[in-house]
């Protein structure tokens, strides 16, 4: 019987193949997140705690999400999809990824907590290499993952070299809170591999606001949310951009090419953090960022180019036939 047409189940996985679409949407996603970091400083620094601004801003996102599928009479998920969306996506990629990240960042620099955050790519290879198969990036990719997260350190060195890194709970949180994402995507990609949609972004960013909730109720301190422009100004731009907007984008890109290529926008971060630096407050651009930038620039590329998916080779145009075999008349 011949085999034509039938999958080779024998030869090795390709990976996902990520396209210029793809591209596009990473960059637009790191310029999303990128500037949620300084609207959670700004926030904190006006005087909001961490759980509170977190689970204010979870709570928010979660109620527009379930008003827009309302009104638009989306069918809601069964129940396998809910139950993931409210045990994997909404405690992994949102509420404790979200409180362990708030945290920490009141105790260590900012330098540490980017480099942390180079962590999530390259996790996600090593739980995807277990957890999905089907998904395993080629060596090339890996050594381009790998390479951005040096590019990392490198743009953020200096800081690396004066800062001493904070208290060690800072540096444990934030190390969960980049252990717990990766994890949670590798883990939804498996169990979930279709598209998220608006109703389980909702489950997800209600559960979200619901560990929050148990945050400050056992929290230590009195948690405080102050009625200020700067603070109310925002929990509005994170609510718009970094999670109505980005997570929007996040899941597109995690349905299209899995959390392999989704995470890489770690390494997109403190590059949006620099051009904002840069742009808004004036610092100056030094030789560590422009060198650290190419070096993610070539590991980003390594990637891209790794998982391109190759042109099916060109058909020769048919030569001439051959006549056809003379044919012989059979005796009566």
């Amino acid at each position: 019987m011949s085999t034509a047409g039938l999958p080779d189940h024998t030869s090795p996985p390709s990976g996902p193949r990520i396209t210029r679409v793809d591209v596009l949407l990473l960059l637009a996603l790191g310029l999303l997140w990128g500037s949620a970091y300084v609207a959670i400083r700004e926030g904190i620094v006006g005087g909001a705690s961490p759980f509170i601004f977190a689970g204010a801003r979870y709570a928010l996102v979660a109620a527009i999400l379930g008003l827009v599928a309302a009104v638009r009479a989306e069918p809601k998920p069964d129940r396998r999809a809910s139950l993931l969306s409210a045990l994997v996506g909404g405690p992994f990629i949102i509420g404790f990824y979200g409180l362990l990240l708030y945290w920490g960042e009141q105790f260590t620099s900012g330098g540490y907590a980017s480099v942390l955050s180079g962590l999530a790519p390259i996790l996600t290879v090593v739980f995807g290499y277990f957890l999905l198969r089907s998904e395993r990036m080629s060596g090339r990719a890996i050594a381009g993952v790998a390479i951005g997260f040096v590019g990392m350190v490198v743009l953020v060195l200096p800081s690396l070299l004066e800062g001493t890194g904070g208290d060690w709970r800072g540096l444990a949180a934030i190390l969960g809170a980049f252990v717990v994402f990766p994890l949670g995507t590798v883990l939804l990609r498996r169990w979930s591999p279709g598209p998220q949609g608006t109703w389980q972004l909702a489950i997800q960013f209600g559960v979200g606001a619901g560990i929050a909730g148990v945050a400050v109720a056992v929290s230590p301190g009195p948690e405080h949310l102050p009625l200020t422009f700067v603070v109310w100004g925002s929990l509005l731009a994170l609510v718009v951009f970094a999670s109505l907007m980005g997570y929007v984008v996040y899941f597109r890109l995690h349905h299209r090419v899995g959390p392999g290529g989704a995470n890489l926008v770690a390494y997109l971060l403190p590059l949006v953090g620099i051009g904002i630096g840069s742009g808004f407050f004036g610092e100056p651009v030094t030789v560590w960022e422009v060198v650290g930038f190419g070096v993610v620039a070539v590991g980003l590329s390594l990637v891209f180019t790794a998982q391109r998916p190759r042109r099916p080779p060109r058909a020769e145009p048919p030569g001439p036939s051959a006549p056809p075999p003379p044919t012989v008349e059979q005796p009566r």
